[in-house]
């Protein structure tokens, strides 16, 4: 293999090979962490946390031989000897030799008593590493960053001209693009060339610390008018770099921008739109946040967790956006490392086609919000920041809203009929649900009844119950079974089966049977109360049922 390296190039001094091993295991290692030596890296030029274990890479640009005359052995030996107090579960030596027989042998006795691998990555890895990512020695020691500033005037002038047409700038940039990934170790490229001969371009970083790596920086002059829309702009601008949140500021307040960045997008430009992307920090998924509200004496009235969407770092600060877990309260938290405080905003959406005890969590939340209470947030498990007071906000209003959802989760609890929130109520069908939750949970409704026709068939108006009714004056306790409906929002609902019970009843008209009826020709016996007129109505329960005198099936 073509060795693409010089390591005894005088270019390549300790300060380089560092930098450019560095960026090497980083896009080996995606997790990987350079530690500054400026401070003492205590036997850690690089290290990867992973699941297994910590893993620790010491880099040495020795050329030569590691012998004792040269102090390099003992060099290496207080490297492992720091680096052990990490408890790591491998340690790499990362030097352009290939080790000797006798060089061999003095690492491995020197290892031997470490409990973790130890291995030695000498010229021939790092040659093939080199060779399979040749963007990493042209950039550091060939100049690479020139041909890149080269390309991109290039693209500039295809953008210019199009003298070929829009078809031809497209097959360009893409070749240019090609090229510029392959010599560039920092940063990825991506190009887009729109109809009207305009080319958009955007960066990436190729491994995380890649921005500390080869950090992009930018300074410039606003101008801000003293009216609502300049005020606004220029607190976002203000917000962008303290907490690392998006802004846009429109052209006519920038008077000019100087920006350092790579492949030569540094330079000064005058006016245009300035757009600030949010400069994302940890990984969301890695917080586990929760928003209690605490009382006066400091017990806990309500808690939600929530779920971190994105969070933006600053110099001044941080910014996290988080949502309850059923996406129905979104919440922003702003901390102020100067200060010490944290800003909260917050806002509820009710998702449609959700489940009304889905609801419920947000909603209870809400509605203990109350100024003489305050806010309390922890993270991973720790208390950020002091207690936060609870504005004058009229959160009152959602102890409606609660009392109806729990009432209408209950009902769907009790009778395992389960469906979506409805958009709108009428005070009817708010009364109707109320009933039907008197129902359910066991209570009875009673009152009067005036008259009553019972359809059965021909065959059943001769059962002996019916028969015995005809021939009563008076039968008491006879029971009806009928759907219990609710009717929510124009839909109707049956949540189980109700059973009136009638104190009292009499034949108030027996029914006549046609000449030409079958046994399944249906009939009305019409009915009224007897001495009794009231009834009473509740949940049918088939495990409960008493025998009735006589009953009927609506």
């Amino acid at each position: 293999m073509k060795n693409r390296v010089d390591w005894t190039d005088e270019r390549l001094g300790s300060n380089v090979y560092e930098d450019m091993v560095s960026v090497l295991i980083s896009r080996l290692h995606p997790q990987a962490q350079r530690i500054d030596g400026a401070g003492g890296d205590k036997g850690r030029d690089v290290q990867v946390p992973l699941p297994t274990g910590l893993e620790i890479f010491e880099l040495k640009s020795f050329t030569g031989r590691l012998d004792d005359r040269s102090g390099r052995r003992r060099q290496v030996s207080d490297s492992l000897k720091s680096a052990a107090k990490h408890n790591p579960v491998a340690w790499y030596l990362v030097v352009p030799i290939n080790h000797t027989d006798g060089e061999l042998t003095w690492f491995n006795d020197l290892t031997a008593n470490y409990p973790f691998p130890c291995v030695w990555r000498g010229k021939d890895w790092l040659d093939s590493q080199m060779a399979s990512h040749p963007e990493l020695p042209r950039y550091y020691l060939e100049g690479s960053n020139d041909e890149i500033v080269s390309m991109m005037r290039e693209i500039n002038q295809e953008q210019a001209a199009l003298t070929r047409g829009v078809t031809d700038l497209a097959a360009r940039v893409r070749t240019l693009k090609d090229r510029l990934n392959s010599l560039d170790p920092h940063y990825s490229f991506g190009f887009e060339a729109h109809p009207d001969g305009s080319v958009k371009i955007t960066v990436a970083p190729r491994y995380p610390g890649a921005e500390r790596d080869r950090p992009i920086t930018m300074g410039g002059a606003f101008q801000f008018p003293e009216t609502e829309e300049g005020k606004k702009a220029a607190q976002a601008v203000k917000d962008a770099f303290n907490y690392g949140t998006a802004a846009t500021v429109p052209g006519e307040y920038v008077k000019h921008i100087q920006i350092d960045a790579p492949a030569g997008f540094g330079g000064t430009y005058e006016g245009g739109e300035l757009r600030f992307g949010s400069a994302i920090n940890t990984p969301p998924q890695e917080l586990r946040v929760v928003l209690r509200i605490q009382d006066e004496r400091g017990f806990v009235v309500a808690q939600l967790p929530l779920k971190a969407l994105e969070s933006t770092v600053g110099l001044r600060g941080g910014v996290l956006k988080l949502i309850d877990l059923n996406s129905t309260i979104n919440v922003t938290a702003r901390f102020d490392t100067v200060t010490n405080r944290i800003n909260l905003h917050y806002d509820y959406h009710q998702p449609d086609g959700c489940l009304p005890g889905t609801l419920l969590p947000a909603v209870n939340f809400l509605r203990e919000m109350k100024p003489e209470r305050y806010f309390v947030m922890e993270v991973n498990g720790q208390e950020i920041g002091p207690p936060i007071d609870i504005p004058e906000s009229g959160t009152d209003g959602y102890a409606l809203p609660y009392k109806f959802l729990l009432l209408l989760a209950d009902v769907q609890r009790i009778s395992g009929v389960y469906f979506p929130m409805p958009k709108t109520l009428t005070d009817e069908e708010v009364d109707a649900l109320g009933d039907a939750h008197a129902y359910l949970t066991n209570n009875t409704a009673t009152g009067q009844w005036s008259e009553l026709d019972l359809e059965v068939t021909v065959e059943g108006l001769s059962s002996p119950d019916m028969q015995q009714l005809e021939k009563d004056r008076e039968a008491r306790d006879v029971w009806l079974n009928e759907p219990l409906i609710i009717k929510l929002g124009g839909i109707t609902y049956m949540l189980g089966i109700t059973r009136k019970t009638l104190a009292t009843v009499r034949v108030a008209n027996w029914p006549e049977i046609p000449d030409d009826a079958t046994r399944d020709t249906k009939v009305t016996v019409a009915l009224e109360p007897g001495s009794d007129p009231s009834v009473t109505i509740a949940i049918f329960k088939p495990e409960a049922q008493a025998a009735p005198y006589i009953g009927a099936d609506k």
